[in-house]
């Protein structure tokens, strides 16, 4: 459902949060205040106040929770799955939708971690999450070479590389665009799969209806900042 920022009959919270989603993915975090929040939903600064503690605590809950909502997704999805092709394909496929369908989310979470203050509990919950969620692409790696499905020099830059290929989407990929989703992650899943010299096979598919759902992300259309030109 498209959030108007401004209609007093939506939910504040949800107000708020997306219009600071579509702010800091813009603009940046440190480039937006409070003031910017309260125009965009059309609200004083002591109304943003009511809902949040500070612009801080505003960006670490956002991250807090998309980075959760991404682990159970993520977990629920592998579950099924015991073979290391299926865990990678599924992990490959099911990242570079989130950060295609989610792109403005997706920035916030991967470009903003630099905004919390280093220290801070927020700080440390949030790369604890990050830590969690890497961690089954780890597995699934080390598993395929241990069991000899795999053959790769170096875990930790293939999983750099692959994990880079994924989050990619968000800054490219439009609905409109010469490729659909499917046809994207599937091209993605060859892509890495022959990156770790895996078996020509078939693997697990991601199943979309399983993804993490962010209700704050703003509305696809109009969420890229960028001129028309520098779309592709």
């Amino acid at each position: 459902m498209i959030v108007d920022l401004t209609d007093r009959d939506t939910d504040a919270g949800r107000r708020i949060r997306t219009a600071a989603v579509l702010l800091f993915a813009r603009r940046g975090y440190a480039a937006t205040s409070i003031r910017d929040l309260g125009k965009a939903v059309n609200m004083t600064n002591a109304g943003i106040y009511h809902h949040v503690t500070s612009k801080e605590a505003l960006l670490a809950d956002l991250m807090r929770a998309a980075q959760r909502e991404l682990i159970e997704a993520t977990e629920r999805m592998l579950a099924p799955y015991e073979r290391p092709g299926d865990r990678l394909a599924l992990l490959i496929s099911s990242l570079t939708a989130v950060h295609a369908l989610t792109p403005m989310t997706s920035r916030v979470m991967d470009g903003e971690l630099r905004s919390l203050t280093p220290g801070s509990a927020a700080h440390a919950e949030i790369i604890a999450l990050r830590d969690a969620y890497e961690d089954h692409w780890k597995h699934a790696l080390a598993d395929g070479v241990e069991q000899g499905v795999f053959r790769v020099a170096d875990e930790k830059l293939t999983r750099l590389a692959l994990m880079s290929m994924c989050t990619g989407t968000s800054e490219w990929y439009r609905p409109d665009g010469d490729s659909t989703l499917e046809q994207v992650c599937a091209e993605f899943v060859a892509i890495g799969l022959a990156a770790v010299r895996a078996p020509a096979e078939a693997f697990a598919t991601a199943d979309f209806t399983l993804l993490p759902e962010f209700p704050w992300e703003p509305p696809h259309a109009s969420n890229d900042p960028r001129p028309d030109e520098a779309r592709r």
